[in-house]
């Protein structure tokens, strides 16, 4: 509209230009002088509409640059950790950037966006280093309708409270739960397929169909242990499929402060092959109940596998499971503490607990610095100590 009233003014300009070049009465000389102000007019007409359909594309060059730009999102989250933890016989004082996270996502249309996350741990990436370059999730996800998704790519596992969401600030305590690092490799995540629906009265489920975990090979490597399981991510990279996992999740989310969640994992092979080599089939049932009510939160996770198998049982790993309970008081926007009661058993006899105690301070949204105080009984590695932490989120 801008465009086509500043073509309108320039030939209004030029309009009047030769209306006022006509009110006199002519000579010949006034004739030739007229014919030529008349060329010249044209030409600028001509000139100005050239400028005026140049402005135009530029317009609408821009408003496509911008529509564009507006598509794609942009995100981030890291930490730096300080752990000060002895057991005794050996002191871990330790500052490390565990982890800086860049999120990156496209919005194809309404119904069809594209989901990325880019993380670098332990800032060196390279032989001699514990560092690593990760991708944890790239994704397509598909509205089929508003209430129904669907998603492939490399995607975060529906499982325990922090899988999904752990981000510093979204968490208490400078290290992950105890739980949620070991009986559930947080963090987890998988190449493959998932279908989401929610229904009606706040229910919601997601099934998956995923590579499986692998674990290491005692046949190639005497001092591997085939039924570490957090040691049997693949991480979507060159992942054994032959026997893809199914995961199924329950939520109950329909009272206010409240959410209830059941999952469920099937494993059908853990090393991966045509036939049994040294490990059968995993199954992780578990669930967890998280239940605010004012400043208050209660939290309580429990998860628990069951490996199939003589040699799993005869290596008393047949059974690896262990819940925590978390109870969080929110004293204002600022001030956040917490105490987190941990059990859990990886191998048969094992009886390991901690516990954790500290404070989050949030001196704006989406930053925050953390303390907290660890102890632990024999069976969990005896490391008593304190954690300092720092993390952010945008």
């Amino acid at each position: 509209m801008k465009n086509a009233h500043f073509k309108q003014t320039a030939l209004a300009l030029v309009v009047a230009a030769s209306a006022f070049s006509l009110v006199a009465p002519a000579t010949a000389d006034d004739k030739q002088t007229i014919e030529e102000l008349k060329a010249r007019v044209e030409n600028l007409e001509k000139a100005l509409e050239s400028v005026a359909d140049s402005v135009e594309k530029q317009a609408d060059q821009k408003q496509n640059t911008s529509a564009s730009a507006s598509k794609v999102h942009i995100g981030g989250y890291g930490e730096m950790h300080y752990n000060n933890l002895s057991n005794g016989d050996t002191d871990t004082r330790t500052l490390d950037l565990h982890r800086m996270v860049l999120f990156v996502g496209y919005d194809f249309s309404d119904k069809v966006r594209f989901v990325s996350e880019f993380e670098v741990e332990h800032v060196l990436v390279s032989s001699g280093s514990r560092g690593a370059v990760e991708i944890e999730q790239a994704y397509v996800e598909i509205d089929l309708n508003k209430n129904t998704h669907v998603k492939t790519g490399v995607m975060l596992m529906p499982i325990g409270i922090i899988n999904e969401t752990h981000e510093p600030p979204t968490f208490y305590g400078v290290e992950r739960p105890v739980i949620e690092t070991s009986i559930i490799p947080s963090t987890w995540y998988s190449a493959g397929i998932a279908f989401n629906q929610s229904l009606a009265n706040g229910f919601s489920y997601d099934v998956l169909v995923t590579e499986g975990l692998k674990t290491d090979d005692p046949n190639s490597d005497p001092s591997a242990d085939p039924f570490y399981l957090k040691g049997g991510k693949q991480k979507a990279s060159f992942a054994d499929a032959f026997d893809l996992a199914v995961t199924g999740r329950a939520v109950y989310r329909g009272m206010a402060g409240l959410e209830l969640a059941a999952y469920v994992q099937y494993q059908p092979d853990l090393d991966q092959s045509a036939e049994v080599n040294y490990a059968d089939s995993a199954t992780l049932l578990g669930g967890h109940v998280i239940y605010q009510m004012g400043d208050f939160t209660t939290k309580a996770l429990y998860a628990n596998w069951t490996l199939a198998g003589d040699d799993a049982k005869a290596a008393g790993k047949d059974t690896q499971g262990g819940g925590y309970v978390e109870l969080d008081y929110k004293a204002n926007e600022q001030w956040g503490f917490f105490v987190r009661q941990s059990a859990w058993s990886e191998i048969e006899e094992q009886s390991a607990s901690q516990t954790d105690f500290g404070v989050n301070f949030y001196p704006v949204d989406g930053v925050v610095f953390k303390a907290d105080y660890q102890l632990q009984n024999d069976d969990a590695g005896n490391y008593d100590g304190f954690n300092l932490g720092v993390g952010y989120h945008f």
